[in-house]
């Protein structure tokens, strides 16, 4: 059965039409074959197209690239920087970017930028079908794919791994008005977790207690306030925060989601350093990660935090899998420096401390500033 839930998704089920439409369109199996590969190459076309459209939006409604994505597989590429990431993969077939509103307005910045990119998208579409009309099984295999998907991205939709750009133009201007202060919020956190990527902790601090007195209960801003600890080392106070958030009623599944995979992993850094009595960090730490991953959380976001829970169990052939896969797969300077901190720490667990030193001189490329790269190599020193 685990097999046939993705069928009953948006996407399953806009795949299955697809597949459907090309059947009905082409009856000849040969020519059907064609179509298909027509629809997977119209497919990648059309999220390209809506992806150059959110690039578009940067210097047309005022938004901020904090992510370029090109590829999956193996890193083969990488010009990231602190408060910027830009990767290049080993199968450039797909592109992701991710864009934010630094200063308000931001909701008619977003708005603006989801329109940009539903644009993108229907240029491709009357492209792909202006093709159609005299090709051949190719064409209209595109034509079908571009369509498809154009009308699944125009769902109003909010899930773990996105927000479609059908509920940025349809929902977004009606959001009630906690989300209007969430978005009201959203660049003085933004400033903050910036200040804190480029290990400027006392503009971070600054910004943080700005938060506290301006936005106390709201969620982004607590959010901000917690990865400026974490960047402190300041474990516990963040805790507390995260058990806050994580105990939020009135969060969506999606945003529920998000807080027990960061509750998973501050109980876990928190025990690592000697912050919170192991048995009660580690049992807080598996049944956030376990609710996180029933919500929707992607598993691959989730295995830097089973790395560190693996290696805290006296699991290291686990934690060295698990933090290797998590180092390899981000995209985030700070969070693969992290990764690579704990790749470190189960080598030495493991006593190849060889293997530690080359993973912890990798994370400190990226933040040697960063509580637990430093707490690492400091502990290499002495080993």
């Amino acid at each position: 059965m685990k097999i046939l839930r993705p069928l009953g998704t948006p996407a399953g089920l806009a795949a299955l039409v697809v597949t459907g439409a090309i059947v009905v369109v082409e009856w000849s199996p040969g020519a059907v074959f064609t179509a298909l590969g027509g629809a997977v190459t119209g497919f990648f076309a059309i999220l390209a197209a809506s992806q150059l459209g959110l690039l578009a939006s940067v210097p047309l409604a005022g938004m901020r690239v904090h992510r370029v994505g090109i590829g999956f597989g193996p890193r083969v590429a990488d010009w990231s920087r602190p408060t910027r990431s830009f990767v290049v993969r080993a199968i450039p077939v797909i592109m992701v970017v991710g864009v934010r509103a630094a200063k308000a307005p931001v909701r008619r910045r977003m708005w603006w930028s989801a329109l940009c990119s539903a644009v993108a998208e229907l240029a491709v579409v009357v492209l792909a079908a202006w093709w159609a009309v005299g090709g051949g099984a190719f064409a209209h295999g595109f034509a079908i794919a571009c369509v498809a998907e154009f009308l699944h991205a125009m769902l109003p939709s909010r899930t773990v791994t996105g927000t479609s750009t059908g509920w940025l133009l349809f929902r977004l201007p009606w959001v009630n008005d906690e989300q209007t202060r969430e978005l009201e919020a959203a660049p003085l956190a933004g400033e903050a977790i910036e200040a804190a990527h480029r290990g400027d902790l006392a503009t971070a601090e600054r910004l943080a207690a700005r938060l506290r007195e301006t936005y106390p209960d709201l969620r982004s801003a607590l959010a901000a306030r917690i990865f400026v600890l974490e960047a402190q080392g300041r474990y516990a106070e963040a805790m507390i925060l995260a058990v806050k958030v994580a105990g939020d009623a009135r969060q969506q599944p999606d945003e529920a989601a998000a807080s027990f995979a960061a509750l998973a992993g501050l109980a876990c850094v928190t025990v690592e350093a000697g912050q919170l009595d192991a048995t009660l960090g580690l049992s807080t730490a598996g049944n956030a990660l376990e609710n996180a991953a029933t919500l929707g959380f992607p598993g691959y976001k989730l295995n830097g935090v089973r790395a560190l829970h693996a290696l805290l169990r006296g699991d290291l052939k686990e934690a060295v899998t698990l933090a290797g896969r998590a180092a390899e797969a981000g995209e985030d300077l700070l969070g693969r420096a992290d990764d690579l901190a704990t790749l470190a720490r189960a080598h030495m667990a493991s006593g190849d401390n060889r293997a530690a030193r080359a993973a912890i001189t990798e994370a400190e490329k990226l933040a040697a500033w960063w509580p637990r790269v430093a707490g690492t190599r400091s502990r290499l020193e002495v080993s």
